[in-house]
């Protein structure tokens, strides 16, 4: 019986320390609301020994408030009018409560038990949970990158915003049914596959790399992405999350600013930069022999003055389109001046070189260019060993191509004046015929003032050529009856000086070109283009300023009435010592028209 006894009080007192151990609240209560146990966690709660909790009720442990809670609710349990779990609120705190009806051996009611836990961090930490929940749900929808979470072994996407699906130029429910490598551009799925598999593998813990996708339409689309392990307890753990970032617009600033650091943006041939960054990588011993071409637009300059810039941009234009036509895929080619090019050929001996360059002349003596004469001299030379300089090539090349430029470079330009001037008296028949009699006109007043042969040859040629400049002003501005405009005369007053750098480019013609410029000089100083005065102006200058007057004074026009002889030496005269020179004047007028020697041509 004693032992019987023992062990009972001993599995009371084990009962009462594990109760005693627990981190909440245990308690039994009579029907009147009386405590019959505590446990240490209440004890500890209220300040009050255990002991002295048996026999009070909650009114005497806690404020009014609280302890009028806790007694209603006893009494609804009681009366089962209340479940046993609820959740109460105190002082800001949370509680988790359960109670339960205790009953006698005979079925008589005796009280309640119950416990209750303090789960305000808990509560806080669910509340936060959720918080958290919805706002990586709208981060996940709204954010400005693609998101997608993925199965690393099927490629499909388990879920994915809105944003990955405009990027990629799919609908979303289509995307959530394709592998990623159905859309990926194809140079770019083995690098993406293999770095899945190092993740998957747990190799590496994420990458980054900039790939392309390819739009229904197959317009493509650079993204940045980068990929890491998604784990979750609410997904399998073969997942990965991909993030994208539209780069297209940065690729192509990128490719813009790479074109402009390698390419000539008038012919879109490769530049002087490139070239020689290319000649490094080319100049080794597999590239034997490695031929150097020098390639030089003749009469660049002339074409520019004569029709304008941009014919000439054309010209380069069309010739670096022959150039790259008729070379092979392997060479360079590279436009390393204004009018100078360069092409590097690998594995080309001299004797393969100049084949290329017969092509290239052929293709380019083919060509009819918006009344152009086209030329281009050529040099080359050839690399066969290694040790040989490549910079001593590159000079030889240009030795040759000089010398070949000496001979082709006249020819060409003669032929360019050619094709100015049948171009000019195409544009105008009138024009031509004016230049016709003002250059017989300035071969009459050359020999009356007994000039040499060759100067009157040189003044004969110089009237011929006076207008010449006009080439490069607008038809329309050239057959325009009235009067210009400021800004119509500022531009015909442009053609002396038009004529002047045509003239001078051409050896055969430069001793005439200081002589068209100055054709519209007056011996006051007010003319045009430079203001000269009486000895400053050359003589064959004010001899072409009187034939040119005179002509245009002669010559029919049908809103004026036609002149007599008479009237027309007046009015010379009277322009004597300010427009023309007296001197030279007075021979044209005594010796040439009063004499009847100039028979006018029409």
């Amino acid at each position: 019986m004693t032992n019987t006894k023992e062990e009972l009080l001993l599995h009371i007192k084990r009962l009462e320390m594990l109760l005693d151990s627990l981190p909440f609240d245990v308690w039994m209560k009579d029907r009147e609301g009386r405590y019959l146990y505590a446990n240490k966690s209440i004890s500890d709660d209220t300040g009050i020994p255990k002991d002295e909790i048996v026999g009070k009720s909650a009114i005497d442990l806690y404020e009014k408030v609280e302890a009028d809670s806790i007694i209603a609710n006893d009494k609804a349990i009681l009366e089962g009018q209340e479940s046993g779990f609820f959740i109460s609120r105190q002082d800001q705190e949370v509680f988790e409560d359960y109670k339960r009806i205790v009953y006698d051996e005979s079925g008589s009611l005796m009280g309640l038990v119950g416990c209750s836990r303090n789960i305000t961090q808990e509560d806080r930490l669910r509340d936060e949970f959720v918080r958290s929940e919805e706002q990586f749900r709208t981060i996940f929808e709204e954010a400005p990158l693609g998101i997608g979470i993925f199965d690393s072994i099927t490629g499909k996407a388990v879920q994915l915003n809105e944003r990955f699906a405009e990027i990629v130029g799919r609908r979303k429910d289509e995307v959530l049914s394709m592998d990623w490598a159905d859309y990926s551009h194809p140079d770019e799925v083995e690098e993406n596959r293999y770095r899945v598999s190092l993740l998957l593998e747990d190799k590496i813990s994420g990458f980054s790399m900039e790939k392309r996708y390819v739009r229904p339409n197959g317009e493509e689309v650079w993204v940045n992405m980068t990929v890491n392990p998604f784990r979750s307890s609410h997904f399998l753990p073969t997942l990965h999350m991909c993030m994208i970032e539209d780069i297209s617009a940065r690729k192509k600033a990128e490719d813009e600013i790479l074109y402009l650091s390698y390419y000539d943006q008038l012919t879109g041939l490769y530049n002087r930069r490139f070239y020689e960054e290319e000649l490094k990588r080319i100049n080794t011993t597999r590239n034997l022999p490695i031929t150097l071409v020098l390639a030089d637009v003749n009469g660049l300059k002339l074409t520019n003055d004569a029709f304008g810039h941009s014919l000439g941009d054309n010209l380069l234009k069309k010739i670096s389109q022959i150039f790259k036509k008729e070379c092979r895929s392997e060479d360079m080619i590279a436009r390393i001046g204004g009018d100078e090019f360069v092409f590097l050929l690998p594995k080309t001996d001299g004797a393969e070189a100049k084949k290329i360059i017969e092509r290239i002349k052929a293709a380019i003596s083919d060509k009819k260019k918006e009344h152009l004469v086209c030329s281009v001299s050529f040099g080359w030379a050839t690399k066969h060993h290694q040790k040989e300089d490549i910079r001593k090539i590159f000079m030889q090349a240009e030795d040759y191509m000089y010398r070949n430029k000496l001979s082709e470079s006249t020819s060409m330009r003669n032929e360019t004046i050619k094709l100015i001037t049948k171009t000019l008296y195409q544009k105008n028949k009138r024009e031509q015929l004016h230049c016709e009699r003002v250059a017989k006109l300035c071969e009459l007043i050359g020999n009356a003032m007994k000039m040499s042969t060759d100067s009157v040859r040189e003044l004969k040629m110089a009237g011929l050529l006076h207008d010449i400049g006009k080439i490069g002003i607008d038809e329309g501005l050239l057959t325009k009856r009235g009067k210009f405009t400021e800004s119509e005369w500022a531009d015909m007053k442009r053609h002396p000086e038009i004529g002047y750098h045509i003239l001078r480019s051409v050896n055969e013609f430069a001793p005439i070109a200081d002589y068209v410029l100055h054709h519209h000089e007056r011996v006051d100083g007010t003319g045009y283009p430079r203001q000269l005065k009486n000895s400053d102006i050359p003589a064959q200058s004010k001899i072409i300023s009187i034939a040119d007057a005179y002509d245009a004074m002669t010559s029919h026009r049908p809103y004026r009435d036609d002149r007599s002889l008479s009237e027309v030496i007046a009015e010379l005269k009277r322009s004597a010592g300010t427009q023309f020179d007296a001197e030279i004047l007075k021979v044209f007028i005594e010796q040439i028209l009063k004499q009847r020697v100039w028979r006018r041509m029409d």
